[in-house]
């Protein structure tokens, strides 16, 4: 009975086996499936959510700049001559072409009836023709006494001056070299201005600030073959005259100019303030004591008491002026 239950069971069993088979590889199959579709769809998740954050990132990233070229500044003498071409008026500004370089220069006619002379005007390098220490009053104030005054607008201080080496006579050479170039510039221009004061009668005087007034004392002592100036001034004024150099440079150079200025043969009116630079007021004892060894003629100096530093008191510089020229004859 045992044997007979289980052969039936057996073919049972044989016969539903391919199907099981069939089953489980149908439901391996499926499983796979699954596991490839979710895989897939990790994936798009991942890739869209890097999409996104890249646009993201994108939209939030500021614009790179526009690089916008700057020019460099102008220099403070053409903004010098700028002020003066737009707020002077025309009769006044007088171009002045001295080799190859342009200038400005402001004439202002004697208006009396004593024609005196010329009063040429020479600022120091880095101020206006109307610097108002001084040389502006003195351009209103001279027409008014028979003088025609030519105020000139000066070059711009040497680019690189004084030298910043290190070595005192590396110094010394880069100053001779640039300071050469300047003199040889400043001399054409007084000389185109010479030329233009000829067409005024009456003497010829030049009123000469800081270091302009120390450079034109060395430059009227050129001998030939030097840059020098045409023709020496019947007076020459120096308006806080000294020389700018290196610090240790400074004694040298100044006591030179000290020692040309006590050589020359025109006469010398030597003004300076008790509030001045500090250079023109510690040379300023040497010049005298050289000019009386050297016995010079006509040399006088006076220091006025001023209350702003650098500015000249207008009476007294105009009193100190007048009777200087009386005394000497004009």
């Amino acid at each position: 009975m045992r044997a007979s239950l289980t052969l039936p069971k057996l073919i049972i069993f044989f016969l539903l086996l391919p199907w099981l088979n069939i089953n489980a590889v149908a439901q391996q199959d499926a499983a796979t499936a699954t596991n490839d579709n979710a895989k897939q769809m990790s994936e798009d998740i991942a890739a869209k959510e890097a999409n996104a954050d890249a646009t993201a990132a994108k939209d939030t990233q500021a614009p790179a700049p526009e690089i916008i070229p700057i020019p460099p500044p102008i220099s403070i003498a053409q903004q010098y001559k700028d002020d003066l071409t737009h707020y002077l008026p025309n009769k006044n500004v007088k171009p002045l072409l001295a080799g190859a370089d342009d200038y400005i220069t402001l004439i202002t006619e004697n208006t009396t009836v004593n024609d005196k002379g010329v009063a040429i005007l020479l600022p120091d390098w880095q101020q206006g023709a109307t610097n108002p220490k001084a040389i502006n009053f003195l351009r209103n104030q001279l027409p008014q006494h028979g003088w025609t005054t030519i105020s000139i607008q000066p070059m711009d201080k040497p680019k690189s001056y004084p030298s910043s080496a290190i070595r005192i006579d590396t110094q010394q050479e880069e100053n001779q070299r640039i300071i050469d170039d300047y003199k040889i510039k400043l001399a054409i221009m007084l000389n185109a201005v010479l030329d233009k004061a000829k067409n005024y009668p009456g003497i010829l005087m030049i009123i000469a600030q800081g270091n302009n007034g120390a450079l034109l004392v060395d430059l009227l002592s050129q001998k030939n073959g030097q840059p020098s100036i045409s023709q020496a001034p019947n007076a020459l004024i120096l308006l806080s005259s000294y020389m700018l150099t290196n610090q240790q440079l400074i004694d040298e150079a100044n006591t030179r100019f000290a020692k040309r200025l006590a050589a020359s043969e025109y006469p010398v009116l030597d003004l300076y303030l008790r509030k001045d630079n500090h250079i023109a007021l510690y040379k300023a004892k040497e010049r005298l004591l050289l000019s009386k060894q050297e016995m010079k003629a006509y040399y006088r100096q006076r220091q006025l008491n001023n209350s702003a530093m650098g500015y000249y008191p207008e009476t007294e510089l105009l009193t100190q002026v007048n009777s200087w020229l009386r005394s000497i004859g004009w």
